[in-house]
C-alpha cells in the first residue's frame, strides 16, 4: 500500500481518494496545483464540496447523489470523461476524470481513487472485469510478471531483487508495458492489472 500511495503522491496528474462515505482521504500535490485547493482543506470533506465539477453543458456533475458513487456501489466504474473544474481563484479548467477501483483488501483505507488528467486518458476503463483485455496478450511473459508484481505493491528495487535483474531493466519493462497497453502511468498499469485479473499470476 505505501508504494501505491507513493505513486499517487508523485503523479503529475491529480489524484485523490474517497472512502465509503465519499469523504476525501488522500489528496496529492497535483490536485492542489490543478484545483487550487490545498490538502488541509480537502481532506475529510465530502468530495463534491471540493470538486465542484460541471459537464460540457454546464450542468453540475458533482453532488450528494454522485453518479460515480452509484456505479461504484454496483461494482462498475464510469468511462473517462472531460469535465470542467472550478479553481479557487475563479478560473475554470477542463480535465479528464478517470476512476480507479482499489483492490478489496484496501477498501477500508481507500474506496475509490480519482485521476484528473489534462489529456484524454487511455480508453481502457479503470474498473474491474471478469476477462482479460486483448492488449494483455501483447505483453511478454516477463512484462506480465513485472506488471503483476508492481500491482502487488513491490518497488522497482524489490522487483529487481526478486527477478535477479537490474532496476534499469525493470524500469524499461515497465515503460514498454505501459506503452503496449496504451496507458500513461504506472498507476494506470496497476489499475489495468486488477481490472483484468492479472495479479494472481505473480503470487
Amino acid at each position: 500500500m505505501p508504494v501505491l500511495a507513493d505513486l499517487l503522491f508523485q503523479l503529475a496528474d491529480g489524484a485523490f481518494a474517497v472512502d465509503a462515505q465519499r469523504r476525501v482521504t488522500f489528496w496529492n500535490p497535483a490536485c492542489q496545483e490543478l484545483l487550487g485547493v490545498p490538502a488541509r482543506e480537502a481532506l475529510g470533506r465530502p468530495c463534491h464540496e471540493v470538486m465542484r465539477a460541471c459537464d460540457s453543458s454546464g450542468n453540475g456533475f458533482c453532488g450528494p447523489a454522485c453518479r460515480v458513487a452509484q456505479l461504484v456501489r454496483g461494482g462498475a466504474a464510469p468511462k473517462p470523461e472531460p469535465l470542467w473544474f472550478a479553481h479557487d481563484r475563479g478560473k475554470r479548467r477542463r480535465l479528464w476524470l478517470s476512476v480507479f477501483l482499489m483492490p478489496s483488501q484496501w477498501q477500508d483505507l481507500w474506496t475509490v481513487v480519482h485521476l484528473l488528467q489534462s489529456e484524454a486518458p487511455a480508453a481502457e476503463p479503470l474498473g474491474r472485469s471478469d476477462s482479460a483485455s486483448p492488449q494483455a496478450s501483447s505483453l511478454t511473459a516477463r512484462e506480465r510478471e513485472i506488471l503483476c508484481l508492481l500491482a502487488r505493491g513491490l518497488t522497482t528495487g524489490a522487483i529487481s531483487l526478486r527477478l535477479c535483474i537490474s532496476a534499469v531493466t525493470v524500469r524499461n519493462h515497465i515503460q514498454h508495458l505501459i506503452g503496449k497497453l496504451g496507458l500513461h502511468s504506472q498507476i494506470e498499469a496497476v489499475a489495468y492489472a486488477y481490472r483484468n485479473n492479472l495479479v494472481a499470476a505473480a503470487r
